[in-house]
């Protein structure tokens, strides 16, 4: 038996949900993206389509068996009640990798920008007809922030009149976006970041072999979203935040720490680390400006504003990447020099 690792409130609030028979027929799952959403969603589905074979077992988390007729259906990407819908590869070849391993297994590069109205339409094939082995039937859209206009309009309908036993569950990263109308039709689910042994919990499930540095400095990277931390795997991510506080530290005048970060992170092969990098970056500043206390100040605020903008814009604009480091090195090393006159 296995259960999900964390938001215990939302398991809570779903299962009374569906122990008192008053189960929403569709749900936004709100959070912060890779907070566990999409995870809490594929959990629910799978307790969902189990329950007709059997009664939960008592209890306010979802408890679920591994060895069950929908768990390998759902592992299999074969389950008859079950549809997930999410952005589609770009090219045939992505695609059909998209469907056989999961949108997960793209780059963000070869993913469509959006989730068709083709997508949703596709979906009348399973409420054309009753559910084939499970009681229920499951829509996971994940994520619905990336339906195109008539693909929400076509959600829309569907959402107005319910297909019979079908639970829509919608994994949304700013349900504030979304078409009112939609959201009125939808009970909301709010998820809160993991506490950091929650996120120790999880990460080591994931990845096993980390040692304890760059653990430590993953739990720290991601603030309460596994799924943030994890794209950092296979990053050396304890290293270039050492050396990054390290000139927030001292602010680096002699350039040493600048100069070994830009020349380590501009070589091809370490495309990863360099968008790594550019992702913590500003993050590392804001968390050292926030524990600055009377320290902070608009300087440092627009020293801040500048690295984030910097980190958004040099991969769109190819901007070379060692002057990128380097300028972004030399803000951390300016936010340190205000902290020595402060």
């Amino acid at each position: 038996m296995t259960s999900f690792i964390g938001h215990d409130k939302a398991q809570r609030i779903f299962r009374q949900s569906f122990d008192k028979g008053t189960l929403h027929h569709a749900w936004i799952l709100a959070g912060p993206k890779g907070i566990g959403k999409a995870g809490f969603a594929k959990q629910a589905a799978q307790f969902l389509l189990d329950s007709g074979d059997r009664s939960p077992p008592a209890g306010e988390n979802f408890e679920l068996n591994e060895n069950s007729q929908s768990a390998k259906l759902l592992s299999a990407r074969s389950h008859p009640d079950f549809r997930l819908v999410q952005r589609g590869g770009k090219t045939d070849k992505e695609e059909k990798r998209a469907r056989e391993e999961g949108a997960h297994a793209l780059e963000e590069h070869e993913l469509k920008r959006n989730i068709s109205i083709h997508q949703i339409r596709n979906l009348q094939s399973l409420f054309s007809t009753q559910a084939s082995i499970s009681t229920y039937r499951v829509v996971v859209i994940d994520a619905i922030d990336d339906l195109e206009r008539g693909g929400a309009n076509a959600l829309l309908k569907n959402l107005e009149e319910p297909p019979k036993n079908t639970i829509f569950l919608l994994v949304s990263h700013a349900p504030e976006r979304l078409l009112p109308t939609i959201r009125s039709r939808c009970q909301l689910l709010r998820f809160d970041s993991l506490d950091d042994e929650q996120m120790r919990t999880v990460l080591m499930a994931k990845a096993p072999n980390l040692d304890t540095a760059e653990l430590e400095a993953l739990i720290t990277a991601g603030e309460g979203a596994p799924g943030r931390s994890l794209q950092y795997i296979h990053t050396g991510l304890a290293e270039l935040e050492k050396l990054a506080r390290a000139i927030l530290e001292t602010g680096d005048p002699d350039n040493k720490v600048k100069n070994e970060l830009a020349k380590k992170l501009s070589l091809k092969a370490a495309t990863t680390r360099y968008q790594a990098f550019l992702s913590r970056a500003p993050s590392i500043m804001a968390q050292h400006i926030k524990s600055s206390g009377d320290k902070r100040s608009i300087q440092a605020i627009q020293l801040w504003q500048e690295a984030s903008e910097l980190a958004i814009m040099a991969t769109p604009k190819a901007l070379d990447n060692q002057a990128v480091i380097f300028r972004l090195c030399s803000l951390m090393g300016s936010l340190a020099q205000q902290d020595h006159r402060a």
